[in-house]
């Protein structure tokens, strides 16, 4: 296990828990439809490097390579509270959709890594009343992307821009750490240009996985997010080169280096999937979406 990772920090924070509980949370990731096992671990499906360590990729110091903005255990505890987010956000997320149901044991982990959540940041930043302000504004947005969601899922019709705007808020909790940890530097620009960087990137995951998931949401749900659009998956597979080189652009400007290499190998990596219509149909619609959700992110 990987002492730093998503899952040492949830079984840091779990081990003191009353035994009935802890052995309902041994298989957490498996009740949320996360992993395929039972055994199944957090990292198992959050994969990819940036989501589990945002705040590592923000706390390098440009000024000064190889050193960090704040001592290691501070980053450490900002670590832990992006961790909090992650858990708490996806038992939140499953929640909502209803793609589980809501028995006591979720509802008491959601509110364990809330709290958690809340502790690990005001430990961080050393001022819980800042710590719960950051927390209040990704729980608001939090709320407000999952409502607005739910209205345009049942209205069957959504434009763009509000797609956008929904994925931004619904996973706003995903820069929260390292933006405050910007913020606790004396750095709220490159916060602000690291929190639309990384909104842009969740944007183009959303796309690439709303698509990949057309098929299974048309079975499931009697629709999908490319029919409520009015596009063809394939275009929001195309909306991917451009809203990356975005996000990439905007890391550049906060001048985190490391987080635009990650993301331009990431970029080479999904750049060449093709899906559905024809190519020259899908890379004007792919361009249009993604001219339009970055003028809203």
């Amino acid at each position: 296990m990987n002492l730093q990772g998503m899952d040492a920090t949830y079984h840091r924070l779990t081990q003191c828990l009353p035994a009935p509980l802890r052995q309902y949370g041994r298989t957490l990731p498996h009740r949320l439809g996360l992993t395929q096992w039972k055994d199944g671990r957090w990292e198992d499906f959050w994969v990819l490097d940036i989501n589990r360590d945002l705040p590592a990729y923000a706390a390098e110091d440009p000024d000064r390579p190889g050193h960090l903005l704040v001592s290691p255990e501070v980053l450490a505890r900002f670590r832990s509270a992006h961790h909090c987010a992650a858990i708490h956000g996806l038992i939140a997320d499953r929640l909502v959709d209803r793609q589980v149901a809501a028995d006591v044991g979720l509802l008491v982990y959601r509110g364990i890594f809330l709290r958690a959540w809340e502790h690990e940041l005001a430990a961080a930043r050393g001022d819980g009343r800042l710590a719960r302000e950051g927390l209040a504004r990704a729980l608001v947005s939090l709320r407000r992307g999952t409502a607005l969601e739910l209205k345009t899922m049942a209205r069957r019709r959504m434009d763009v821009a509000t797609y956008a705007v929904q994925t931004r808020e619904k996973l706003r909790w995903g820069g929260t750490a390292a933006g405050c940890l910007l913020r606790h530097a004396g750095q709220p620009e490159r916060a602000a240009l690291l929190e639309r960087s990384y909104d842009r990137f969740c944007f183009a995951l959303q796309c690439l996985d709303d698509a990949m998931d057309c098929e299974e949401d048309e079975r499931t749900r009697g629709t999908s997010v490319p029919a409520v659009l009015g596009l063809p998956e394939s275009a929001l597979v195309r909306a991917l080169p451009p809203l990356l080189e975005s996000a990439i652009l905007l890391a550049e400007q906060a001048r985190l280096e490391r987080l635009a290499t990650w993301m331009r190998g990431f970029a080479r990596l999904v750049g060449g999937i093709r899906l559905g219509s024809p190519p020259a149909d899908s890379e004007d619609a792919g361009r249009r979406l993604a001219a339009t959700a970055e003028a809203v992110l």
